[in-house]
């Protein structure tokens, strides 16, 4: 594909294939280099100036998704543990997505801190994964291994979709590029955790009726969990000695949302959520613009909760 004309003008990047591997054995996979590092990345061009009137939205965007990112080996092992024997899932796990996940996190946290100068990142950092950790020890993962291939298929599609439309928003042309960049990735690894996905599905027999629960499940968590920590702590970063509470949340999200809201991805990210479920054209043609209207009303602040309980 070619970047001429795009964000990501001038960088090199590594050759990867497109669609994710058949079979490939952990030796193979310990060879692949990564597609991009932090070096391709021109730090020196970074355009504080032209954040003017979104800087501190685009500051919770970049400060929270780094908190993510970088504490993504707290749940790697549970990842790991899960899949415990099918070495083709747990060497692709440690040595291709929590190594691009982690570069993911660094990258994002150099550019917030020289963007923002003031901010103490490591502080911040250890005050939200104290509360990050612990919670994460509680969050169980699926009982099948194809349903939690499932339920990471839907983590996938929502960064994809979060990065995509990060990427569109953005004034500051190198966001863009960082954005862009990870949203590739998040991207392909989509396709991984649905190829294992379908690998699992055809062994344990899963019907569609347990794989739509296992899509509801993961939805509400998505809508309930990491990011009111992750954005809690970039609140305080942003605004030292305030105080942070679910009325205060709740007013952010409706501002990031609004913000994100007309350059978000909806088709994509309705389709990528849907495909699990192998329905026939004819059936996802009628359900895709469903699903965007929903999506369309989490973007409006709703949240999944008040859609499935009402009042």
């Amino acid at each position: 594909m070619s970047h001429t004309g795009s964000p990501l003008s001038g960088l090199h990047l590594r050759d990867t294939p497109a669609e994710p591997p058949g079979i490939v054995s952990p030796t193979v996979l310990s060879g692949i280099r990564q597609r991009w590092t932090l070096l391709d990345i021109p730090w020196g061009q970074i355009d504080r100036v032209s954040m003017a009137g979104q800087e501190e939205l685009l500051f919770y965007l970049v400060v929270s998704a780094s908190f993510i990112e970088t504490a993504t080996d707290t749940y790697t092992q549970n990842l790991v543990d899960h899949y415990a024997g099918d070495d083709q899932v747990t060497a692709w796990l440690e040595q291709r997505w929590e190594v691009e996940e982690l570069q993911h996190g660094r990258a994002l946290r150099r550019y917030a801190e020289l963007t923002w100068p003031r901010l103490d990142w490591s502080a911040s950092y250890r005050a939200f994964f104290s509360e990050f950790s612990a919670k994460c020890q509680d969050d169980g993962l699926e009982s099948s291994r194809c349903l939690e291939a499932v339920s990471r298929c839907l983590v996938e599609a929502g960064t994809a979709s979060y990065y995509t439309a990060l990427s569109r928003l953005s004034p500051e042309p190198v966001l863009t590029t960082l954005a862009s960049l990870i949203r590739e990735d998040e991207v392909r690894h989509y396709k991984y955790f649905y190829r294992y996905f379908q690998s699992y599905r055809e062994r344990e027999h899963r019907g569609r009726l347990r794989i739509f629960l296992a899509i509801v499940r993961r939805l509400r968590m998505m809508d309930m969990g990491d990011s009111y920590i992750a954005l809690k702590h970039a609140y305080l970063a942003w605004n030292p000695g305030a105080a942070f509470d679910r009325p205060t949340y709740r007013k952010v999200q409706t501002r990031i949302r609004h913000l994100m809201g007309p350059h978000f991805p909806l088709e994509m990210s309705a389709r990528m959520s849907l495909k699990p479920l192998d329905l026939s054209p004819r059936v996802q043609k009628m359900l895709v613009p469903l699903l965007v209207f929903l999506c369309h009303r989490l973007l409006c602040g709703e949240g999944f909760t008040s859609l499935t309980n009402p009042g």
